[in-house]
């Protein structure tokens, strides 16, 4: 009796450990299976942008990463960016100001941490 309910356990455990190696395998490391396409801001004119921001990102593994991050500026008008993840460096310019709390909560909220910001004069 003992032994079918540890092999049952040992079955539902093998299961769950296959069905999320089958998701990374689809979706990349971080499962950013919907951001897997770039999508470029509406302008991507960088002669308007008068703010630029060098930002310091640590936890990519992938360019699925890079894309959930630039997709999480990109979509907002005005801000373009462009993240390297091999390097961990995000470049992003703005028409407006954008206050390093923003740019910190926009990241952390994908999972990944910011080590620095540093803006950039134009």
């Amino acid at each position: 009796m003992t032994t079918g309910i540890i092999i049952s356990v040992l079955v539902v455990v093998c299961f769950i450990a296959v069905r999320t190696y089958v998701k990374k395998l689809a979706h990349g490391c971080c499962g950013a299976g919907g951001d897997k396409e770039r999508k470029i801001a509406e302008t991507a004119d960088l002669s308007d942008c008068k703010y630029r921001y060098t930002v310091k990102i640590v936890g990519m593994t992938c360019k699925n990463c890079a894309a959930r991050i630039e997709n999480a500026f990109n979509r907002q008008e005005g801000i373009f960016a462009q993240v390297d993840y091999k390097s961990g460096i995000a470049e992003i310019s703005a028409k407006e100001p954008l206050p390093e709390i923003v740019i910190r909560q926009r990241i952390v909220g994908l999972g990944y941490s910011v080590e620095g910001i540093k803006q950039n004069e134009l």
